[in-house]
């Protein structure tokens, strides 16, 4: 690996995926000063050709290639994909910043936040919802009223690609996208335990590969006293409902990504997100990158399998707890 890059020096950085939230982030780091994109590594020859030309470098044959002259990597693969690219990262010492969900399953998470705490790298998730501008307004107006109920919900379409629709793959809805939601939670609310879930799979002609759960839904406990309520469905056409609501005396905030409402019985008021969630999170990695100090990032790894533990319990005692009906 090369050095890493200190103070005001580039940061030589390289992308491990060429899908959209590959170019999401790409889009953030062609526009940031001291950023030089270098390389990139991928399953499919022709999007990563295609990914290297738009926003320069050079296309790596393997991860062992790619690490020889990059100061920190961001890695957007499928959730199956997970493992042995973060294990050569944390062997040869470099940052990482990885995209959510940690894996499809629950081992793979457990394994690495081992060595990765072992190798005390700054390494980042991308639970960009904890980088909504919004969220100070949020905790101002609940600070003398914490949350009674949670309600989150992830209502919308399936996605085209066929690794979402497989759960060995994508790990589920709950797994794979509402588990921003209950990163918020456990954010603002603190840590939960399922109480009970169920989980259920309809034909679908459209679909006739899938095998995920198009219809989630989750009770849970917090340690606070709080209930929460999660839901997911990808039966829709379109994403109808995506966000977290908060339920305190006298008081319902709604989070988006777009704007937060709070209504506290006498004024309704909208606060509209400002900055790009992506930007934060990325120039905090990249500043944690700078001062090797791990503690800057938004979502650090370990923390973030927090999340992923509780996303997993939801999937488990949906596909075999006593109050849960299996997938079919």
């Amino acid at each position: 690996m090369a050095e890493a890059s200190r103070g005001t020096g580039t940061i030589r950085v390289g992308m491990v995926g060429a899908g959209g939230i590959a170019r999401r982030h790409l889009e953030v780091l062609a526009t940031e000063e001291g950023v030089e994109v270098v390389a990139h590594l991928g399953r499919s020859a022709g999007p990563v050709a295609a990914q290297a030309r738009r926003y320069g470098g050079r296309v790596a044959g393997d991860i062992g290639e790619m690490l020889g002259d990059v100061h920190a990597v961001w890695v957007c693969v499928t959730p199956d994909g997970h493992g042995a690219i973060e294990e050569a990262l944390v062997e040869r010492g470099v940052p990482f910043f990885v995209e959510k969900p940690l894996a499809a399953d629950a081992e793979t998470p457990e394994r690495l936040a081992v060595a990765i705490e072992g190798a005390g790298l700054p390494v980042a998730v991308g639970y960009h919802w904890r980088a909504l501008d919004t969220l100070d307004d949020v905790r101002a107006a609940l600070v003398d009223r914490p949350p009674h109920l949670v309600v989150g919900a992830w209502h919308g379409s399936t996605p085209g690609v066929e690794w979402w629709r497989r759960q060995a793959r994508s790990g589920g809805q709950m797994v794979e996208q509402a588990t921003h939601l209950l990163d918020l939670a456990r954010w603002l609310v603190g840590e939960a335990e399922v109480v009970g879930a169920r989980a259920t799979a309809h034909p679908r002609p459209a679909f006739p590969d899938a095998d995920v759960a198009d219809v989630s839904a989750a009770l849970l406990r917090y340690a606070s006293g709080a209930t929460g309520t999660f839901t997911a469905t990808c039966l829709l056409g379109r994403a109808e409902t995506i966000g977290l609501s908060l339920y305190a005396e006298g008081i319902a905030v709604r989070i988006t990504q777009e704007a937060v409402t709070i209504d506290d019985g006498r004024e309704r008021r909208e606060v509209r997100t400002r900055a790009d969630p992506f930007v934060t999170e990325d120039r905090a990695f990249l500043d944690a990158v700078r001062s090797g100090d791990a503690t800057r990032v938004v979502s650090s790894y370990g923390d973030a399998l927090l999340t992923h533990r509780l996303a997993v319990a939801i999937r488990d005692a949906a596909e075999g707890g006593e109050s849960a009906e299996g997938i079919t």
